[in-house]
């Protein structure tokens, strides 16, 4: 019997966020100078500006095998980390920089709105944290790219696609954000393994509603799963309608159409229905490139097998201790308010220590690693070891700090926090240059 032939070949994107420090280990606000020159210098590179003057983000050309945008945006960065060093800067590979500092936001219209609906000491939150953004192609036909929304559609198996791609990221989205978690310290602070997540989304599940989303959960905390594409649409729509709301009792003057001419334009969740006609999963912490490429690969071949296959993913009271098991054409997660109101707080509080943490995302790296073919094991090998030793880069950042005498009163101050992101910051190109490799290998089998 012959199998389904795959609709299309879907492509993989990634956009990564940087701070910017000095070479002595402070926060520099030269983003925008350092933007003028890589564009001059480099026309092609996918660099953009970011809400702080403090961050930098880069894109890459979308491609189908997942080395070829991984490569080009391990070129990018390398062009302008060659700048940055005739101009003493430095890239800081972490979502949140160790110490405290007050951030300065870069002038423009989508910015000043937030500022002003979120206020600012909670709008100077989205300047002290970085992040990864995956991109994987909608499947085909249920995108429509004039109109750029989603289409309601009939088609068992396109249903069964698009759903289930959706459904996964949310439930894979601990056990991803356990995996690329570097942000132990916020504003010198110790209170979590992933300070980014909690400050960031905020809200009860997370016990934080000082975050900055944490009054906005609509637009920017974890989404419940969704069952058609009519409920996904509906929702759109209303946290479009909540967000105008928002903005016309705060700037009444301002032309929403204008400012988001698409209701994709709206939503910062960890997994949205991007503009682009993409599933972006949006809620991990920046990291090493080393961690960034090998969970890159991982998802591509976990979203591939979901949409080629078109396997139903199904909530289950059984997926909290079988998680992602497939039979036949299903792949069972667990119930939603398994995933959102524990196992997310389990990831950003505890990680690697609590023990149903690590036993998901033990079974979430055996689904990955057996779908995946086996030229890119030592790509993930960052992962594997992970998933071994039970440590995450924030639980490896917090052994040094103990090492290093940081910790005697869970913070660490401006000096500290200067010879903390200068260690860190030093071992960023070697990690890169080590991923290249393993990449290079990979393109030529």
């Amino acid at each position: 019997m012959k199998k389904n032939r795959p609709l299309k070949k879907s492509k993989t994107g990634i956009e990564v966020e940087f701070h910017l420090i000095d070479i002595n280990g402070r926060i520099s606000n030269k983003a925008p100078e350092l933007l003028s020159t890589v564009k001059r210098a480099h026309p092609g590179i996918q660099i953009t500006k970011e809400c702080g003057k403090n961050m930098i983000e880069f894109g890459c050309y979308p491609g189908v095998p997942a080395y070829n945008p991984s490569l080009d945006l391990i070129s990018s960065i390398e062009k302008t980390v060659e700048i940055c060093n005739k101009k003493d800067l430095m890239l800081f590979p972490f979502a949140t920089y160790p110490g405290g500092f007050e951030p300065k936001m870069t002038p423009g219209s989508a910015y000043n709105i937030k500022k002003e609906i979120f206020g600012l000491e909670r709008f100077n939150i989205s300047m002290r944290c970085t992040g990864f953004h995956h991109h994987y192609t909608l499947p085909k036909g249920v995108f429509d790219a004039q109109k750029k929304i989603i289409r309601v559609f009939r088609k068992s198996k396109l249903k069964r696609s698009m759903m289930g791609s959706y459904n996964f990221e949310i439930a894979a989205d601990p056990a991803l954000t356990l995996f690329t978690q570097s942000s132990p310290f916020y504003q010198g602070i110790n209170f979590a393994k992933d300070t980014r997540m909690i400050v960031y989304r905020g809200g009860r599940k997370l016990s934080h509603m000082d975050g900055l989303y944490a009054k906005h959960q609509q637009v920017g905390g974890l989404p419940p799963y969704k069952q058609t594409a009519t409920d996904l649409l509906t929702s759109l729509k209303k946290r479009w309608i909540r967000w105008e709301k928002e903005i016309k009792m705060t700037s009444p003057r301002t032309n929403f159409d204008n400012l988001y001419p698409y209701k994709l334009d709206i939503g910062w969740n960890p997994v949205k229905i991007n503009k682009l006609g993409t599933l972006e999963q949006r809620g991990m912490d920046m990291n090493f490139m080393s961690v960034i490429i090998a969970v890159t690969v991982m998802l591509k071949f976990c979203l591939r097998k979901i949409q080629r296959e078109f396997l139903e993913v199904v909530a289950a009271d059984s997926g909290v201790e079988e998680a992602f098991k497939i039979e036949g054409p299903i792949l069972y997660v667990p119930p939603q308010t398994y995933v959102r109101d524990k196992l997310q707080y389990w990831s950003a509080y505890k990680g690697y220590d609590n023990k149903n943490m690590y036993e998901y995302i033990k079974r979430f790296y055996a689904f990955a690693k057996s779908v995946m073919p086996k030229r890119y094991r030592k790509v993930i090998a960052p992962l594997s070891d992970m998933v071994e030793n039970k440590t995450s880069m924030s639980d490896k950042i917090l052994r040094h700090a103990r090492y290093k005498g940081y910790l005697d009163d869970n913070k660490l101050s401006r000096q500290e926090a200067a010879e903390f992101a200068l260690h860190y910051a030093n071992q960023f190109s070697k990690d890169m240059e080590n991923t290249k490799k393993a990449l290079q290998k990979v393109a030529m089998v």
